[in-house]
């Protein structure tokens, strides 16, 4: 039975818990006790329901209530010994956490980021400044292996979280930091439940894994671009519904806003191509579709849904009750910083244009009144400043620096 640790108390964390208990592993869940928590309800029963539709052209199913093992705001207690440690976090909090994990890591660990978020990077540098030379394997990937939302948590009556799963990709880019470590992850991948009903497609190198996520590109022109309807929506009479949650894949996604979504991928290519790595080929025709390429994530990669049917919300990742979109959603505060700014960074030392991932944030900027020029993911933080653009490929790919 292998030991798995979840390192954050998220939705998506959450879903690996319950589907990696459910699965047969010892799971164990550390939460950071220094933020607005989502495991206060179950410190004591350590208790997940996993359900939801599960969508997947495999017909795999996984539900059930699971017992986790541990339920913690110690992370040296969460990870001793354990085989796998998984991150779910939002990656704003990388290098806090890192600095925090890096010490603790054993010989013969892996550490799985969903996604990677270039989290990967970081942890290498983190280690790398603390003189921390643990033999463990550092795996990215592109996105988590479903979609998922909190239900109900905090429900101190029951003592129960809820998590409902819509879909579960079917495939998953990853890779490992540094490249030269993939094959030795993959041939341990099956000890982690949560992979299951996932293939896994392998990258070239950490930044191809942050080119190939799916959530800058889908969310942020989607947010950007509907910015009067989102801030209006259920306010003034004929736009919305109070009680209707504002979607980007029901309301927000257009012919016109899948057009500025392809053009967006286009510079993410550009900036892979000019790297020499590879990145997740998106074709334009998957971006003229109500769900873009998140539904042929589970249900294949033919399928396309016409904009001129509307997404059936009833099965959809339906938001807890009362909650409403704004602009400070993680579609822009994460997306922005993180999918935009790193990418604009790779792309501005090979003279790669990007007049979309620019004008994104520097509407982003005004909108939110901020700079994430100067709050974002740069590549000081990455540990890769100083490196030429070869070197850098280099130190992915093998972990050498050659400087």
């Amino acid at each position: 039975m292998a030991k798995i640790t979840i390192i954050g108390g998220g939705n998506g964390a959450h879903a690996l818990a319950a589907d990696c208990k459910l699965g047969g592993a010892e799971v164990r869940m550390y939460e950071f006790s220094q933020f607005t928590n989502k495991v206060r309800g179950i410190m004591n029963s350590h208790r997940v329901t996993l359900e939801g539709p599960e969508m997947n052209y495999q017909n795999f199913k996984r539900s059930g209530t699971a017992i986790l093992d541990m339920v913690t705001h110690d992370m040296a207690e969460a990870v001793h010994g354990a085989d796998h440690i998984l991150v779910s976090m939002q990656s704003q909090g990388f290098e806090m956490a890192f600095r925090e994990l890096a010490p603790l890591l054993e010989d013969g660990q892996t550490v799985s980021i969903f996604p990677d978020n270039f989290g990967s990077l970081i942890l290498r540098r983190v280690m790398r400044e603390m003189g921390l030379q643990q033999n463990v394997i550092i795996a990215g990937y592109a996105t988590l292996p479903y979609g998922a939302r909190l239900n109900k948590f905090n429900d101190f009556e029951t003592e129960t979280d809820v998590v409902s799963i819509l879909y579960r990709d079917n495939v998953i880019r990853f890779d490992t930091m540094p490249s030269s470590d993939a094959e030795a992850y993959i041939a341990r991948k099956n000890e982690i439940p949560a992979l299951d009903a996932t293939t896994l497609e392998r990258g070239d190198t950490a930044l191809d894994i942050g080119l190939s996520n799916v959530n800058p590109l889908l969310h942020v022109p989607a947010a950007v671009l509907n910015t009067g309807a989102i801030e209006n929506w259920g306010i003034i009479p004929g736009v919305g519904e109070k009680d209707l949650y504002f979607d980007i894949y029901a309301h927000g996604v257009s012919p016109s806003v899948g057009r500025v979504q392809y053009q967006f991928h286009k510079e993410q290519a550009a900036i892979a191509k000019a790297y020499g790595v590879g990145i997740c080929e998106v074709d334009e025709d998957a971006l003229q579709s109500r769900m873009g390429i998140i539904g042929q994530l589970f249900y294949g990669p033919d399928f396309r849904q016409p904009f001129s049917e509307p997404l059936d919300t009833e099965n959809w990742l339906n938001p807890p009750k009362g909650a409403r979109f704004d602009m400070n959603s993680r579609y822009i505060t994460e997306d922005v910083p993180v999918g935009c700014c790193a990418c604009i960074q790779f792309a501005s030392l090979l003279n790669v244009s990007t007049p979309v991932l620019s004008g994104m944030t520097d509407l982003a900027n005004i909108m939110l009144d901020t700079d994430y020029y100067k709050t974002g993911f740069t590549l000081e933080l990455l540990g890769l400043e100083g490196m030429t653009p070869e070197e850098m490929v280099h130190y992915m790919r093998t972990g050498a620096i050659n400087k």
